[in-house]
């Protein structure tokens, strides 16, 4: 019996519903009807009973849980036991499409290195979503890729996982001068190329034409520099400049001109999963919760 059948047992449970439970795992929905079958030919017994869309534990399926937890705990410890002998090489390779993505990303990353000492990983900063999505994809250059994108191109399998906040800021020196006027027409705008992700999102938030361009940057490390030198405003990830609020070096404008931007992890519908990169997929998920509680 494929351990998966049983991951997908307790994710129902979990979440009450197939449908759900398909979400969380990004499966299909008949996916893990499969799995909750298999398992009850296996066992011969009813584990769930339906009502509309809600499901709810049989007795059987209440006695069943710690059992299907008792041995995905087990499978874990035995892949655990036996890393020690692996002789394989593994690598994980990592493209994103904004800095940022890298500070929800890190302490991913640092949990993996923690129980792959030996793992090769390498994160690389692509220009746009759509030489991300280029290079892997048609070029076959990584492993998964991190964008803040909506869709899901076709042969991948797509995970979303964050979102991101965005919001508009100015120095507190330039608020200051300005009266502290909210009002981000009547201040210079620093803004990017056309061909990034945050403009994209800038046209949907704002009526663009009424901006007042003062100065263009490829990267948000630039934007976020010329604010803080006093020459206007610009769209960041609230992320970047959390503790430059806290502190009131910056002001943050209301929240009519903010938004979120969504964070999806990316992944080639035929990926051959290593244990680490299996592991990897399992840790993003679950940071996705935490953040979400």
């Amino acid at each position: 019996m494929n351990i998966q059948v049983y991951q997908s047992f307790l994710t129902v449970v979990q979440c009450r519903s197939f449908t759900q439970a398909a979400k969380y795992l990004n499966f299909s929905q008949p996916t893990i009807s499969n799995h909750i079958t298999a398992l009850e030919e296996e066992y011969g017994v009813i584990l769930f009973t339906r009502d509309g869309k809600n499901v709810y534990l049989t007795q059987a399926g209440k006695n069943f849980v710690p059992i299907a937890q008792q041995l995905l705990n087990d499978y874990q410890m035995s892949q655990e036991s036996m890393r020690q002998f692996q002789k394989n090489k593994y690598s994980l390779k990592i493209g994103v499409s904004t800095q940022a993505i890298n500070i929800y990303l890190l302490p991913v990353l640092l949990q993996i290195k923690k129980e792959f000492p030996e793992l090769d990983i390498e994160v690389n900063r692509c220009m746009t979503v759509e030489s991300t999505l280029e290079d892997a994809f048609v070029k076959k250059l990584y492993d998964f890729v991190f964008v803040h994108i909506d869709v899901q191109p076709l042969y991948t399998k797509r995970v979303q996982l964050w979102n991101q906040p965005m919001v508009f800021v100015t120095s507190r020196e330039l608020y200051d001068a300005m009266q502290q006027n909210d009002d981000i027409y009547e201040y210079p705008f620093i803004a990017y190329p056309e061909t990034e992700v945050y403009y994209k999102h800038l046209k949907s938030r704002v009526e663009f034409s009424r901006l007042k361009n003062f100065l263009t940057f490829s990267d948000s490390e630039s934007v976020l520099h010329a604010v803080k030198q006093n020459l206007g405003v610009a769209l960041t990830p609230r992320i970047k400049v959390e503790r430059d609020l806290l502190e009131g070096n910056l002001v943050e404008f209301p929240a009519s001109y903010s938004g979120n931007m969504p964070i999806s992890v990316l992944y080639d519908y035929e990926f051959n999963f290593t244990l680490p990169s299996k592991r990897f997929l399992e840790l993003l998920r679950a940071c996705k919760e935490r953040i979400r509680d």
